[in-house]
C-alpha cells in the first residue's frame, strides 16, 4: 500500500493525506472567543454568553482562541492571540463559505479580536492588515467589551465611556473598523482602568452583569438578519474538509479575573471528527485505488 501510494498522482495523495481532516459546519453559529487576560484556558466568561446565544440558536459551535493571554508579556501574547483567531476564521470560512461566524472578546480578547478583524493597532502590537473581504462575508457579529484600544466616538461605542482607551489604535484600522459599523458593538464604560484609561478596576468586570442581555440579543439578531436575508447558507449543516484543525472549547470555570496574577498555561483540546465522514472518505479513497489498478492492468 505505502509503493502504491507513493505512485498516485498528486490530487489522490492529497485526498488521503487529508481524509482524517475533515471538519463539520455549524448549523447556527460558529462562535470565536478570546478570553481576558490571565483568565484559565478556555471561553472565560464570556462563556457565559456564548452558552446563551447557542441556546437561541440551535446547531451553533464554540470555539475558544488557543493564545497565553498572559499580562506580563502582554505585546506578545496579543500577537499570538491575533494570529490564533486569523487561523480559526480563515480555516472555518475556507472549509465552510457561507456558514455564519460571530467573534467575541474580552479585556486583551476584545483587542485581539479587533486587531484581526480591523487590522493591527499598530505599534508596539502588530500592523497586520484585517481579515479578507470572503471571510468579513461570513462574519455576521462582532462584540467587544473591555478593548484597552477603545476609540471613543465611534458608532459601534456602546457604554458611557467618553475616552480613548489605554493604547493607541492606528487610523487605517478605524477606518476598517468603521466599514464594518453595522455588524460591532464594543462596550466600554466610565472609569475602566482598560478601555477608559480611567482608575476604576471594578468596572472592568462588570460588563457582563450590566450589559450580558444586550450582547446576546445582539449576536441573535445578527445572525438572524443574516439569515432571513438569504445570503450564505448558514443554516445548513454540511461536512467538509478543513485547510488546519481547529481548537474546542474548553469549559469556563465562570471566573473574570484580568488583573496580574498568574495562572496555568492554556490547554488544547483536539476537534473530533466525525467516525462516518471518515469511513466515508477511506472507502471513496479505496474506489479510486481499485479503478487506478484496474486501469494499470489495461495498459
Amino acid at each position: 500500500m505505502r509503493a502504491l501510494s507513493l505512485s498516485l498522482p498528486l490530487s489522490l495523495s492529497l485526498l488521503a493525506a487529508s481524509s482524517t481532516a475533515a471538519t463539520t459546519c455549524a448549523k447556527g453559529l460558529y462562535m470565536v472567543v478570546a478570553r481576558g487576560s490571565e483568565e484559565p484556558a478556555g471561553t472565560g466568561v464570556t462563556g457565559n454568553l456564548t452558552s446563551q446565544i447557542a441556546a437561541k440558536v440551535p446547531g451553533s459551535e464554540v470555539v475558544a482562541v488557543d493564545y497565553p493571554a498572559s499580562f506580563d508579556d502582554y505585546e506578545d501574547s496579543e500577537g499570538d492571540g491575533v494570529k490564533a483567531m486569523r487561523q480559526l476564521l480563515n480555516s472555518y470560512a475556507e472549509a465552510c463559505p457561507g456558514n455564519k461566524i460571530a467573534v467575541l472578546g474580552y479585556s486583551q480578547g476584545a483587542q485581539v479580536a479587533t486587531d484581526t478583524i480591523c487590522g493591527g493597532a499598530g505599534d508596539p502590537f502588530t500592523s497586520d492588515k484585517g481579515m479578507s473581504d470572503d471571510v468579513m462575508d461570513d462574519v455576521v457579529a462582532v462584540a467587544i467589551f473591555g478593548d484597552p484600544t477603545h476609540v471613543a466616538n465611534m458608532t459601534y461605542d456602546r457604554g458611557t465611556s467618553i475616552h480613548n482607551g489605554l493604547f493607541n489604535r492606528s487610523s487605517s484600522s478605524i477606518e476598517v473598523c468603521k466599514s464594518y459599523a453595522s455588524r460591532i458593538v464594543s462596550y466600554c464604560d466610565t472609569g475602566d482602568i482598560y478601555c477608559d484609561a480611567g482608575s476604576n478596576s471594578t468596572v472592568h468586570h462588570m460588563y457582563i452583569q450590566r450589559y450580558g442581555d444586550e450582547i446576546v440579543d445582539f449576536v441573535v439578531s445578527q445572525f438572524e438578519k443574516s439569515t432571513s436575508s438569504g445570503s450564505g447558507s448558514g443554516t445548513n449543516a454540511t461536512t467538509t474538509t478543513a485547510p488546519a484543525p481547529t481548537v474546542s472549547p474548553t469549559t469556563t470555570s465562570g471566573g473574570n479575573s484580568t488583573v496580574p496574577t498568574r495562572t496555568g498555561g492554556p490547554t488544547t483540546s483536539s476537534t473530533q471528527g466525525s467516525g462516518a465522514s471518515a469511513l466515508t472518505s477511506s472507502l471513496m479513497l479505496g474506489g479510486l485505488l481499485t479503478v487506478l489498478t484496474a486501469v494499470s492492468q489495461m495498459l
